[in-house]
């Protein structure tokens, strides 16, 4: 189902920025019009999850979330499908405000108009640190039975 814009354009936007606030999920927008392709919108839920707030966010591009932990193989394979306009989902290493790390499993999809021009960027974001540290510890356990 679609949404009809010409039926409120003004009510549509209103809306559906509300949805997106109500996700549990962070939710970005990036423009590949504009150099270096900023944030034009992020949600609630990015700011609860990165300790950022929209103004420090809006703007910038997401890698700044990485700070200086720039060497990641998932950097490489997320710049190739925005080269390609492709699809992608990637797990990368991020930095809350505070400096606190945290894994951030990212979906980006191109969003192209009827005429298959690109509109956006849109960035949906896990944070799968649970799951990361569960993983190293299950890891580091089975370590320990196999020398033992």
């Amino acid at each position: 189902m679609s949404f009809v814009v010409e039926k409120d354009p003004g009510l549509i936007p209103k809306i559906l920025t509300i949805i997106l606030d109500e996700c549990v999920n962070g939710v970005t927008l990036a423009d590949p019009d504009i150099e270096g392709m900023p944030i034009v919108y992020v949600n609630k839920a990015f700011e609860r999850m990165t300790g950022y707030a929209q103004e420090d966010i809006v703007g910038q591009n997401c890698r700044f979330l990485q700070g200086k932990d720039r060497e990641q193989p998932a950097r490489y394979q997320l710049a190739e499908a925005i080269k390609n306009r492709e699809p992608i989902e990637v797990t990368l290493r991020n930095y809350k405000k505070n400096g606190d790390l945290f894994y951030n499993r990212l979906k980006l999809t191109p969003l192209f108009d009827h005429n298959g021009n690109l509109l956006y960027f849109l960035g949906v974001q896990y944070d799968v640190t649970t799951q990361i540290e569960a993983e190293e510890e299950i890891k580091e356990l089975n370590k320990r039975l196999e020398e033992s």
